[in-house]
């Protein structure tokens, strides 16, 4: 496995990401109120971020965050309901994962606080990439 693999596979094992999971099947199955303001709570930390850096990653960043948030939004709507339950709980930790402030690099450390933000919604991206690209024919 490559040093990077290695490095997000620490990160999923972490206890961080297993509570972001965790909390992200209780607000699928009981909270959709929750889940909304989740994706609101998303949204605006992305905008906070990609308005100040100009860097590549944050603006892959932002297309992931910007395109989860579209998705589940979608799905909660009942306008698109072609995903398995899982990718959705995926997508949703990955959203609560780079939300929360103190997780496996905390996010107030100069340059690299996000580095575990933006490696958590990639990996999911990448995981779910033929999700995306059908549900972006969709819009």
């Amino acid at each position: 496995m490559s040093q990077s693999g290695t490095w997000v596979k620490r990160i999923v094992d972490s206890r961080f990401f297993k509570e972001a999971m965790e909390k992200s099947e209780e607000l699928f199955s009981q909270n959709k109120v929750g889940l909304l303001s989740l994706l609101r709570r998303a949204l605006k930390k992305v905008q906070e971020t990609a308005s100040s850096s100009n860097l590549t990653v944050v603006k892959l960043l932002n297309r992931y965050i910007i395109l989860f948030s579209e998705l589940i939004k979608a799905y909660v709507q009942g306008s698109y309901t072609k995903l398995p339950l899982i990718t959705l709980v995926k997508i949703t930790a990955a959203l609560l994962y780079f939300v929360m402030p103190f997780d496996f690099i905390p996010d107030f450390l100069p340059l690299v606080g996000f580095a575990d933000d933006l490696a958590i919604v990639v990996w999911v991206g990448k995981a779910i990439k033929e999700e995306l690209d059908e549900f972006e024919k969709h819009l």
